[in-house]
C-alpha cells in the first residue's frame, strides 16, 4: 500500500484511534503530529455526512468517600442515514473523563464549576463564571487553563471563542466592564472593555471596543451562541449609558435585545436586529438561540407569535445588511408535554431534547415522532451539550492551520 493511501486512510479515522497509532511506529507519530495532517483530519471530520457526534458535559464521581468529582464528557454518536418507518436512530455512547493530572494542574474548585461557553473545530471553551477559562479537546484529552486576564479587577460580562482564518489562530474574546457609579440621582455605566486571547501566543491583549457604544447607549454582547465561518455570534442588548435612578435599570423596556457579530479577523463588533415579530407584544419570551440550520445562520426560540399560544419558531437569516438584516420564518411546532428543554439540532429535521425525567430523546418535527436515546441525567436542568467535531487540534502550545472555513 502506498504512503499516500496510508495517509488517506489515517485521516479518516477517529482521533482516539490515531492517538493510539502514534505508538505503532515513529513515522506514524511524526505524520499524525504534522499540522497539515491535523488540518486534513479536521476537514474530513467537518464534512462527515454519515454520523453526528453530540457531546454532553457531565461530572464523574472520583472518590465515593469525599464525594469529589472529575470533569467528564460523553460522546453520543448518531447515524445520519437511517430511513425507516419506525424512526430508528442508531447510536453509540462513549464516556471519557479528565483526572486532575491530565495536562496541567487545574484545581478541583475550578473543575467542578466549569460550564460550556463555546466550541470550534473540536476545541471546547469552558468557564467557571469567574476569571477562569479552560480550553479542552476531549477527543485527545488535552486541557489548558488560560492565563489570567490582562484587565484585572473588572467584571466579566461575556466570553466567546472562535477561529481566525486570517491569522490561522484560535481566539478567546472576553468583554468586561468597570462597573457603575451613582452621581446624585443618576446611575452611570462605564463602557465595555474587550480583550483577546490567542492560542499561539498564549497571551491576552486589549482591543478597542469597536461599535460597542453610541453617543447615548452601550451595546452589551451577553450570551455567546456560536462560531460560524470566521464570525462569532452573541445575543445581547443595547441600553442607555445612564439611568435617572438605580431601579430604572431593572425595567426591560430600557434594554433592546439584538444579535452581535464579531469578526475574528478584523476584530470588530457589529449588530443586527431580531425578526420584527419578536419586538411585538407580549414582551416576555424565552431566550433566543442562534444556530446553523441547513448551512445558514438561524434564530430559534419559543414565542407566542402575538397570540396566547406558545410555539417554537425558527427564523433563517436571508441577507446580512447591517442592523436591518432580513429573516424568514421556516419552522414552527408546538411544545410537547414532558419536555424540559431543547438541546441541539443534529440534522435539519432532528432535534435532541431532554425530558423532565432526565431522558435524552430525538424529535422529528416533520413526522412528529419521538425516539429515546441511550442517555440519562439525574438533573435535567444541568444538561450541557454541543454538536461536536472529532479532531486532533491541540490546545497545548497551539497549532497553525490553513483556512479550514472555506
Amino acid at each position: 500500500m502506498s504512503e499516500e493511501m496510508v495517509l488517506h486512510i489515517l485521516s479518516r479515522l477517529p482521533s482516539k484511534s490515531l492517538m493510539r497509532f502514534k505508538c505503532v511506529r515513529k513515522s506514524w507519530y511524526t505524520v499524525i503530529n504534522n499540522p497539515m495532517f491535523v488540518e486534513s483530519h479536521l476537514s474530513n471530520s467537518m464534512h462527515n455526512k454519515f454520523s453526528t457526534c453530540i457531546l454532553f458535559k457531565r461530572f464523574v464521581q472520583s472518590d465515593t468517600n469525599t464525594g469529589e468529582k472529575e470533569l467528564g464528557f460523553s460522546f453520543l454518536y448518531l447515524c445520519n442515514d437511517y430511513n425507516d418507518n419506525e424512526h430508528n436512530v442508531n447510536s453509540v455512547v462513549e464516556d471519557i473523563k479528565f483526572t486532575l493530572s491530565t495536562g496541567q494542574y487545574i484545581g478541583l474548585e475550578v473543575i467542578e464549576s466549569l460550564s460550556i461557553i463555546a466550541h470550534c473545530h473540536g476545541i471546547v471553551c469552558l468557564c467557571d463564571g469567574s476569571d477562569n477559562i479552560v480550553l479542552c479537546n476531549p477527543a485527545i484529552k488535552e486541557l489548558k487553563l488560560l492565563p489570567q486576564s490582562c484587565l484585572p479587577q473588572l467584571i466579566q460580562c461575556g466570553v466567546g471563542f472562535g477561529y481566525d482564518p486570517k491569522s490561522k489562530d484560535y481566539k478567546v474574546h472576553r468583554i468586561s466592564c468597570d462597573g457603575e457609579e451613582i452621581y446624585g440621582d443618576r446611575l452611570v455605566f462605564f463602557p465595555p472593555r474587550v480583550e483577546i486571547y490567542t492560542l499561539n501566543t498564549d497571551s491576552w491583549r486589549q482591543i478597542k471596543n469597536n461599535y460597542l457604544e453610541t453617543e447615548d447607549t452601550f451595546f452589551w454582547p451577553d450570551y455567546f451562541q456560536m462560531y460560524w465561518k470566521g464570525i462569532c455570534y452573541w445575543v445581547g442588548y443595547e441600553q442607555p449609558k445612564e439611568f435617572e435612578s438605580y431601579f430604572d435599570r431593572l425595567e426591560d423596556e430600557q434594554k433592546k435585545t439584538m444579535i452581535f457579530l464579531f469578526d475574528t479577523g478584523d476584530e470588530v463588533f457589529r449588530n443586527i436586529l431580531l425578526p420584527d415579530s419578536l419586538y411585538e407584544p407580549p414582551e416576555y419570551r424565552y431566550v433566543m438561540r442562534i444556530l446553523v440550520w441547513n448551512e445558514s445562520v438561524a434564530l430559534f426560540g419559543l414565542d407566542s407569535f402575538g397570540t396566547f399560544d406558545e410555539r417554537y419558531g425558527l427564523w433563517v437569516l436571508d441577507d446580512f445588511d447591517g442592523a436591518k438584516s432580513s429573516w424568514t420564518r421556516n419552522l414552527t411546532f408546538d411544545p410537547m408535554a414532558g419536555i424540559k428543554s431543547i438541546l441541539e439540532f443534529w440534522k435539519s429535521d432532528e432535534i435532541v431534547m431532554v425530558t423532565r425525567n432526565g431522558d435524552i430523546v430525538s424529535y422529528n418535527p416533520g413526522t412528529n415522532k419521538l425516539k429515546n436515546l441511550p442517555m440519562h441525567f439525574e438533573n435535567p436542568s444541568l444538561v450541557e451539550t454541543i454538536v461536536f467535531v472529532d479532531t486532533l487540534v491541540p490546545v497545548m502550545g497551539g497549532n497553525k492551520l490553513v483556512d479550514v472555513d472555506k
